[in-house]
C-alpha cells in the first residue's frame, strides 16, 4: 500500500538577491533560508491532502522533495509508490520542440514503449483540441494551450501517488471543467494525492485531509475544515 515518510528534514535554500526570479541551490549563497525545518510528516493510502500557506511556507520545496527532485541536507525521505508530479504548465515543457515531440518525450520519460506512446496520441490530441498546432513549436503557444499540452502528458500516466502544484488553471473556462474532470478520474486511480494550491474550492473538492505549513513547518495537520479555519486565523491581523 502506498504511503509516505518524512522524518527530521531539512532542506536550505541559498537566496542570490541580484538574481532575478529566485532561488538556488548553493553553499555559496549570499543569504540563507529555510524551507523545511525538522519536517516529519506521514500520509497513508487513500489520504487526499491539500496544503495550506503562504508563499514561501514551503509548501512547493516538499513536493519537490517528495518527488525527489531535490535532496535535503539531512532527514529521511521514504516514499512507497509510483509518484507523478504536475508542477504547472510549463514545468518539464521544451518549448524549442513541437507539442508532439513533447508528448513523446514524456511518454519515454515515464518508461512507456514507443508502441504505448503512439497509441496515446491521438487521444490525446483530441482531449487538448490542439489539433495542428501539436506540429508548431510550443515557443509559440498562448498559455492556454501550454496549459492544455500539459494536461495531454497526464493522460500518459498511472501513478499510486500524485502530487499538484497549482497549474489547474487551464485557459478557458470549457476546457477548465474538462480537465478537472478528468482530474477526478485520475484520482479515482491514485491512492494518494497531495494538492498545493490558493483555491481552496479546488482543494475541498479533491482533498479529505489538509495540512498548514508555515515557514517550513507543520502547524495543524488532520481534518480539512479545522485545519482551514486555523490558516484562516493565521492571516487575520493580530
Amino acid at each position: 500500500m502506498a504511503y509516505i515518510k518524512l522524518k527530521d528534514v531539512t532542506f536550505t535554500y541559498q537566496y542570490f538577491p541580484s538574481i532575478s526570479g529566485g532561488l538556488f541551490k548553493s553553499n555559496a549563497g549570499l543569504k540563507s533560508n529555510l524551507a523545511l525545518t525538522d519536517f516529519n510528516l506521514e500520509i497513508k493510502h487513500g489520504d487526499r491532502v491539500a496544503l495550506f500557506g503562504q508563499n514561501g511556507a514551503g509548501k512547493s520545496t516538499l513536493l519537490k522533495t517528495i518527488a525527489g527532485v531535490i535532496k535535503p541536507e539531512q532527514g529521511e525521505v521514504l516514499v512507497d509508490g509510483t509518484v507523478y508530479s504536475f508542477f504547472g504548465r510549463n514545468v518539464g515543457v521544451m518549448p524549442q520542440l513541437s507539442g508532439f515531440e513533447n508528448l513523446k518525450i514524456r511518454g519515454l520519460l515515464l518508461n512507456l514503449s514507443d508502441e504505448a506512446i503512439e497509441a496515446k496520441l491521438d487521444e490525446i490530441a483530441e482531449f487538448t483540441e490542439l489539433g495542428n498546432d501539436l506540429h508548431r513549436p510550443v515557443s509559440s503557444y498562448s498559455q492556454g494551450m501550454k496549459a492544455r499540452l500539459t494536461f495531454g502528458m497526464l493522460m500518459f500516466i498511472d501513478a499510486e501517488i500524485l502530487l499538484i502544484d497549482e497549474g489547474l488553471a487551464a485557459g478557458d473556462q470549457f476546457f477548465i471543467e474538462k480537465a478537472q474532470a478528468f482530474v477526478e478520474q485520475l484520482l479515482d486511480s491514485s491512492k494518494i494525492l497531495i494538492f498545493a494550491s490558493h483555491s481552496v474550492q479546488l482543494l475541498r473538492k479533491f482533498c479529505n485531509k489538509a495540512i498548514f505549513i508555515d515557514q517550513g513547518r507543520v502547524i495543524k495537520s488532520g481534518d480539512f475544515n479545522e485545519v482551514l479555519k486555523q490558516y484562516n486565523q493565521s492571516k487575520k491581523p493580530a
